[in-house]
């Protein structure tokens, strides 16, 4: 029996995240972040059954229409991103274990019974993309079955955590989207694919899951390498330390995505604001910027060009700002974005960045013609978190799995 996944509003999803607030408030929602250590996908048993769904979802037109406009301003978005720094939920599990919830701590039927009615049967780690292979990967995928003590179905989320060996904090990298599983069914397990990007040195890593049932604080189960040893001893660096990887002295810093106006109070806007800071270790660099969109499933697809701005160092007043209204051809979705910066004498990409920055993941858009109080919006899709986060999504053919993987598993 096939149990489609399910997802609920558990209010850690990406897109309630990072564009949290009421959708009739007249204040735009907006998402600012710095690049982030890790970019997540999320994958499924069920994700044949998703793409078949994908299918028949209407595809952006190619005659769309959009009005865009670029400008330099003196806005500071480092020190934006730090006051949100500041305000940032812990990230340690010790930390976000101490935190106090409303809700109860576990289910009557988990309380009832001596055994964990909710436990981890099995996890597998597929490792890819070692490029300069010097044994080290910086992509890893995680996938593991949870199954239940009785014959029912059960909603759930995990935790994901990881830490190098020897290491005493374990840090938090992702939250699943809520998901169905029933009893010991094994084809409702879940999968994590993660791409490291910043942050993670050679070495040898290790994996934490904690497991909750939906609707309840309490940790129903923990998976370790303890517990699996496919979970440990992973050999990861992040990209930068790829030998291959060709670094830039030009590069994104931070993004901030604004969405300003929903007619019809359904969560989806028809024009945003995307603006992002350049840092360039040069004093000064003429750059512009390419900008491009995809709903989920879909490739990229051009929007537009910016004309050609000047960046100087580090400087916080260079920030660029691209405005967009959405008229026609753009259907109710979750869309991403990507930012390439092109040297304005060379032609060189000097950055290519997407699932690094969250505001640029599940922006909740829509068109002009579809943003009326008649309007019918589109299901809301299955979003592919992202993420850490969790993403990807692919820029730079993340979302394909690499030529070269390395993998252990376990059958069960």
């Amino acid at each position: 029996m096939k149990i489609a996944k399910t997802l609920l509003p558990l209010g850690v999803t990406l897109s309630s995240i990072l564009f949290a607030g009421s959708v009739w408030a007249e204040e735009p929602q907006s998402s600012i972040a710095g690049k982030t250590k890790t970019t997540t996908v999320v994958e499924s048993k069920q994700s044949t059954e998703k793409a078949t769904q994908q299918a028949t979802k209407e595809p952006v037109d190619v005659n769309r229409t959009s009005s865009y406009t670029a400008k330099q301003v003196a806005t500071n978005l480092k020190a934006e991103l730090q006051l949100e720094l500041d305000k940032s939920p812990a990230k340690t599990r010790s930390a976000m274990r101490a935190q106090k919830s409303e809700l109860p701590k576990a289910s009557e039927k988990s309380s009832s019974s001596s055994l964990n009615h909710l436990y981890f049967y099995d996890a597998s780690v597929y490792l890819y993309e070692d490029y300069d292979a010097d044994g080290y990967y910086t992509k890893l995928s995680v996938n593991f079955d949870v199954d239940a003590y009785y014959d029912e179905h059960y909603d759930i989320y995990a935790e994901m955590f990881i830490r190098k060996n020897g290491e005493s904090e374990w840090v938090h990298y992702y939250t699943t989207d809520v998901f169905s599983i029933y009893g010991d069914n094994s084809s409702d397990d879940y999968t994590v694919t993660t791409k490291l990007n910043s942050g993670f040195p050679p070495g040898r890593y290790e994996v934490l899951i904690d497991l909750f049932e939906y609707g309840y604080s309490g940790v129903v189960d923990t998976f370790t390498e303890y517990d699996d040893p496919d979970l440990g001893w992973l050999p990861l660096e992040d990209k930068s330390y790829e030998s291959g990887n060709v670094s830039s002295d030009t590069w994104v810093s931070t993004v901030k995505t604004e969405i300003w106006t929903d007619n019809d109070n359904d969560g989806f806007y028809r024009d945003f604001t995307i603006s992002f800071d350049v840092d360039t270790e040069q004093s000064s660099r003429d750059i512009y910027a390419v900008l491009y969109q995809r709903r989920p499933g879909y490739s990229w697809e051009y929007e537009t060009e910016t004309s050609v701005f000047t960046v100087v160092g580090a400087s916080a007043d260079d920030v660029i700002s691209i405005d967009a209204e959405w008229q026609s051809g753009y259907p109710t979705d979750y869309y991403d974005f990507r930012i390439e910066l092109i040297d304005a004498d060379t032609g060189e990409i000097l950055d290519d960045v997407s699932s690094e920055f969250s505001p640029l993941l599940e922006v909740p858009l829509e068109d002009a013609g579809r943003d009326t109080y008649n309007s019918t919006p589109d299901p809301n899709p299955s979003t592919i978190s992202h993420g850490t986060g969790g993403g990807s999504w692919s820029l730079l053919g993340l979302s394909l799995l690499g030529l070269f993987g390395w993998a252990r598993r376990k059958q069960k």
